[in-house]
């Protein structure tokens, strides 16, 4: 178990950048320059120790300072601007899905009008900055009895700090039936795992439901199908990326969960009234 220093992110992937044996990874990012537009299959949280830059989450721009905070799901994109300057330190740790437990995962995942982002004044910063530091610390000293529970419990605890800073929309007392629950871990795995092929029968085992009465809840419990659902979730990380990147379209296509381009074209175009090239013409007028 070590720490890995790096210089600069490039795309993150699993087989790149994740442990090969555990569900979680630390770096130490100094950025001097900019960082593009990518994204990740993981789960990735930062905190900014010195140093400034502009962030581009999902296309929105906001500072990068001391005391920053923020948390990307596999459904985010971002970049980094690097100003003239010292450079932008920051922790950078990433977890894969399997290092969530159902209630934090849905928590992270609830519907919310800001992203994951926050600032610390100087003596929360101090003790967040803490708890990344006891999480190098563990990983640094090696397989030390307990150590991956200890980085464990403290992912935990930033996770939680950072989702009581920014709250979700509340859940109606009618979505709390047992099977409604299911759903919603359902519909949270989607909301992770949407860019790979997902079938309607997989799905509905990650909720321990049958496929019929699965569709039928799902239906029920977001207005749309299960097909429907996870195109729009596909769909909308396109049309993101379209707008901030100048990705090929091919490569969005692919990028976004579609098998082909035909088909993605098709499915743009009823969404959005243009042609995914039109479109992104459009955005940039």
């Amino acid at each position: 178990m070590t720490v890995h220093r790096t210089r600069e992110p490039d795309r993150l992937t699993n087989r790149d950048y994740m442990h090969r044996a555990l569900p979680f990874r630390l770096y130490v990012h100094e950025l001097s320059g900019d960082v593009d537009v990518h994204w990740h299959e993981f789960f990735e949280l930062g905190f900014v120790v010195s140093g400034a830059g502009e962030h581009v989450l999902n296309g929105r721009s906001a500072p990068l300072r001391p005391g920053t905070l923020f948390l990307l799901t596999p459904a985010d994109f971002h970049a980094i601007n690097k100003p003239s300057g010292p450079p932008c330190v920051h922790y950078n740790l990433i977890f894969s899905d399997e290092a969530l437990r159902d209630e934090l995962r849905a928590l992270l995942l609830a519907p919310r009008t800001d992203s994951l982002v926050v600032h610390f004044e100087e003596a929360d910063a101090v003790r967040i900055r803490a708890e990344f530091e006891r999480i190098e610390a563990e990983l640094r000293q090696g397989q030390r009895p307990g150590a991956s529970l200890i980085v464990q419990g403290t992912i935990e605890r930033i996770l939680v700090e950072l989702i009581r800073r920014v709250p979700s929309e509340p859940i109606r007392p009618s979505q709390d039936h047992g099977c409604d629950r299911a759903v919603r871990q359902a519909v949270s795995y989607m909301q992770i795992h949407f860019r790979e092929p997902l079938t309607l029968e997989a799905t509905a085992a990650q909720a321990h439901l049958s496929p019929n009465y699965f569709s039928r809840r799902f239906r029920e419990l977001t207005g749309m199908t299960y097909q429907r659902f996870l195109q729009d979730l596909r769909l909308q990380f396109a049309s993101a990326l379209l707008k901030v990147s100048r990705l090929p379209v091919t490569e969005i296509c692919f990028a976004s969960g579609f098998n082909t381009l035909p088909h993605f074209e098709r499915a743009f175009k009823a969404a959005f009234g243009h042609s995914p090239r039109a479109y992104r013409r459009t955005a940039d007028d």
